[in-house]
């Protein structure tokens, strides 16, 4: 895999600075993320594709029969962006004072607009509120809970999903942007399952994972100790997931877009299983001795 690792933490930026971000101890070069990202930037509107069915959103008491007739005419990306602001003024208002509006419209994020619709309603209300009252939210199920975050408080939250992070993991390590990863949820998508970021992170620092001997092998928790010399903790990834988003919006976009985090997240999102994948299968080089 030829994949360079000199030249780890300095470039020049779009706009002609340097910038490192350092998240607690996680550094990331922003700069060479935001470059990558800004060849695809300006066709968001037109990558973004999902077209979430909002029937249900009259029910709900979010929008009215007018409001979603119109909004069912218009492309998937203006429609999100719409529901974006519409949704987080509900989500707050029904959370402080109604909150059989607010569980109902929360299990719509997560079942018809998520697509996850596994788990019992009553375990993922308790999900949600154990994710809006902890500083660090456990990892189990973060790709749920995080869209409720995110769609509630959009400066501060960003969704942690398969797709974003497939997506920004291969950046980081096609750019030579850091040397740690976030550890990817589990996915449906055929053509990521196909070529696991997870084991192409691994073999790129293939002489890390060579046991000494064969001996080495039996020891319990070989590759998993072994990880944690490059993916971030789960603990701790939801929240420098957040930090590193936050870096590269405030530089990949202008005004008010730089602010919300939903723009660099529905970026990685629609580039994961066409884009990311064509640069995958263009780059990577294999050989074996």
């Amino acid at each position: 895999m030829k994949i360079d690792r000199t030249d780890k933490f300095t470039t020049t930026s779009v706009i002609g600075l340097t910038k490192v971000t350092d998240s607690s101890h996680y550094k990331f070069n922003v700069a060479k993320i935001v470059t990558y990202l800004k060849k695809y930037s300006e066709d968001l509107p037109n990558l973004y594709v999902w077209n979430v069915n909002i029937e249900k959103l009259v029910g709900l008491k979010v929008l009215t029969e007018k409001e979603r007739d119109k909004l069912s005419e218009i492309k998937p990306y203006e429609k999100e962006i719409i529901l974006k602001d519409r949704i987080r003024k509900k989500l707050n208002e029904f959370y402080h004072n109604q909150k059989n509006e607010f569980d109902n419209l929360c299990l719509w994020i997560i079942k018809d607009w998520g697509g996850i619709t596994g788990a019992k309603d009553e375990n993922t209300i308790e999900l949600i509120k154990q994710f809006l009252n902890q500083n660090e939210p456990i990892f189990n199920r973060i790709a749920s809970a995080s869209k409720v975050g995110a769609y509630m408080f959009p400066e501060k939250y960003t969704i942690y999903d398969s797709r974003v992070t497939y997506s920004l993991n291969w950046i980081i390590l096609s750019e030579n942007a850091g040397e740690k990863f976030f550890p990817i949820p589990e996915g449906r998508n055929s053509k990521m399952s196909a070529f696991d970021m997870n084991v192409l992170i691994r073999l790129r620092n293939i002489q890390k994972y060579k046991p000494i001997n064969t001996e080495e092998l039996t020891k319990r928790l070989y590759i998993n100790n072994k990880d944690k010399s490059y993916f971030i903790p789960t603990k701790k990834a939801y929240s420098e997931l957040n930090k590193l988003i936050k870096d590269i919006s405030s530089d990949l976009w202008e005004g008010e877009k730089s602010k919300m985090l939903y723009y660099t997240e529905m970026l990685l999102f629609s580039i994961a299983d066409k884009e990311i994948f064509n640069d995958i299968t263009s780059k990577l080089t294999l050989s074996i001795k």
